[in-house]
C-alpha cells in the first residue's frame, strides 16, 4: 500500500556533490540512504513562473522506502509518498 501525503512534509537532506541524497531526517531522526531506486525531474508551471522538482525514490537504512523531492527554486526538500 502507497500513501500519499496530502501535504508534502518538509525533510532536512544531505547530499553529495551531484545533488543526490545521501541521509534524511525526519521528525529529528536521521537515516542514511542505502538504495536509489529511481530518480526524475517535473517541471510545473505556476502561473508565469516555472518550478523544477528533483524526485528520488530512496530506501533508508530503516527501512523506509519513499519519494522525497527537492524543489529546485527554494532548495527546500520534501517527503511527498510513503510506500509499505
Amino acid at each position: 500500500m502507497t500513501k500519499l501525503l496530502e501535504k508534502p512534509e518538509e525533510l532536512r537532506v544531505t547530499t553529495n556533490i551531484e545533488g543526490t541524497p545521501l541521509n534524511i531526517t525526519r521528525n529529528g531522526k536521521a537515516e542514511r540512504v542505502t538504495r536509489i531506486y529511481r530518480q526524475w525531474h517535473v517541471p510545473e508551471q505556476l502561473w508565469a513562473q516555472e518550478l523544477l522538482k528533483n524526485y528520488f525514490r530512496v530506501r533508508t537504512s530503516k527501512g523506509l522506502i519513499c519519494d522525497i523531492y527537492r524543489d529546485v527554486t527554494s532548495n527546500l526538500w520534501y517527503l511527498s509518498k510513503i510506500y509499505d
